[in-house]
């Protein structure tokens, strides 16, 4: 169940995250912000480019999340473990975006943004929990070949006890005579 959220909640926060940073990061003005002092070439590029980064991402995100729906009911160990090594790189990437058009924001816009990404890659967090659970669940299911565990219980008593016989067979044996 918490895997299933987990790829709901991935779907909701990216739409809500994308919807936020269109206002804010649609802007592109590259000129402007090249001519602003201690800016590296892969600054620039992030920084021109910040919008259409996030929606990439926020694409395959959201694909990735289906897939890990998709993943938990047919029981696909690989596609929680490829959604759970997207979701880092997602959110690592989102950081660097965050960081580095940080100073090009309002401050009011600036602890939304922040609090934005806390608030998501937290979350993210704790559902990746639930995923990488299921899949040890899943992967150990399909090393045991999808044959259920049993687990007899034992005996604390000593010496071995004769099986009885069901109620059911005495029943029919004794009308069968």
């Amino acid at each position: 169940m918490g895997t299933v959220l987990s790829g709901v909640f991935s779907l909701m926060a990216t739409h809500m995250h994308l919807i936020f940073e269109r206002k804010h990061l649609g802007n592109g003005n590259c000129t402007e912000n090249f001519q602003t002092p201690g800016i590296n070439v892969l600054g620039y590029f992030f920084i021109c480019w910040s919008f259409r980064i996030v929606l990439f991402m926020s694409i395959i995100t959201m694909v990735a999340s289906c897939f890990l729906l998709y993943s938990v009911y047919a029981q696909i160990y690989e596609g929680l473990l490829s959604y759970t090594i997207w979701i880092i790189t997602y959110e690592a990437t989102n950081l660097a975006v965050q960081t580095l058009t940080d100073e090009f924001s309002v401050a009011l816009v600036r602890a939304m943004r922040w609090f934005g990404w806390v608030a998501r890659a937290s979350l993210h967090c704790f559902w990746l929990y639930f995923v990488i659970t299921q899949a040890q669940i899943i992967y150990q299911s399909k090393k045991q070949g999808n044959i259920l565990t049993y687990h007899r219980r034992i005996s604390l008593g000593s010496g071995d006890h004769p099986r009885r016989k069901s109620k059911i067979i005495n029943f029919v044996q004794h009308y069968s005579e």
